[in-house]
């Protein structure tokens, strides 16, 4: 199967992949601040309580920001047992930590993301929030893990499981211990029997009445490389990540260089 883009996950995931260039931009200096702010701690508890923040970043009091602030009052009325808004001033001094953990101080104002409560952002609106995609901002707790492991630039090996299976193939297994992939890759499990993962089974074309083991492989910044059998081998896997350009990085590497 060849690399093609990850339907809505590449949406996603190309967010993150901004954000991660924005926050190279960002001073080297580390931002030295004692204790969290106010919307740091708001941040945390939403985390603790399994619920999103949803963080309109803002810099002047216009129009579209109180425009945006007000959509997204009105776009998270009905969910606040799964998320809470969050508004943050980005030339405030005591915003600076969270601006700089975001990389957003030069991205177009207002910005709004998602981040679920694992810390993946999963969704992003610059300068004008469609209220009516909000929905698509909450994703499944599986698909979180795959985000966030992406948006730290990790290769994602996720385990399907049809049966009682909870160990990852031989193959895997053999991938993830390779000295170069140990720290740039990220192996993730999931059940087809879990009704929580409807929606990715769905999008990832796995029948829930599937009885094996299916790995998705996936890289940044949500590329689909391919979907494979249980006895698929380590060298399938890194022939794949080769030809997809997405090695570990290392120029010298014996396994990634062609």
């Amino acid at each position: 199967m060849n690399s093609k883009p990850f339907g809505p996950l590449r949406i996603i995931l190309t967010c993150g992949s901004i954000l991660g260039a924005l926050a190279q931009c960002e001073a080297a200096d580390p931002v030295k601040i004692a204790t969290r702010s106010k919307t740091e701690t708001s941040i945390a508890a939403s985390s603790q309580q399994e619920k999103y923040s949803f963080i309109m970043f803002w810099k002047k009091q216009d129009e579209a920001t109180n425009t945006m602030w007000k959509n997204l009052q009105a776009g998270l009325a009905d969910r606040s047992q799964q998320a809470n808004p969050v508004a943050v001033r980005v030339n405030a001094p005591e915003e600076a930590a969270i601006v700089k953990r975001f990389g957003v101080s030069r991205a177009p104002m207002p910005l709004m993301l998602a981040v679920a409560p694992n810390g993946a952002v999963t969704a992003s609106f610059a300068k004008v929030l469609d209220t009516t995609k909000i929905d698509n901002a909450f994703v499944t707790p599986t698909m979180t893990r795959c985000m966030l492991a992406m948006q730290n630039r990790k290769v994602v090996l996720l385990c399907v499981h049809g049966d009682d299976q909870t160990a990852p193939p031989a193959g895997v297994t053999e991938f993830k211990s390779i000295p170069c992939y140990q720290n740039t890759s990220e192996i993730v499990h999931m059940h087809v029997s879990d009704p929580a993962e409807t929606k990715f089974l769905k999008e990832l074309e796995i029948p829930r009445t599937s009885q094996t083991t299916t790995t998705v492989f996936m890289a940044p910044p949500g590329v689909l490389l391919g979907k494979y059998p249980a006895n698929v081998t380590k060298a399938h896997l890194i022939s794949k990540l080769r030809a997809a350009g997405k090695g570990c990085g290392d120029k010298n590497c014996k396994h990634c260089r062609p």
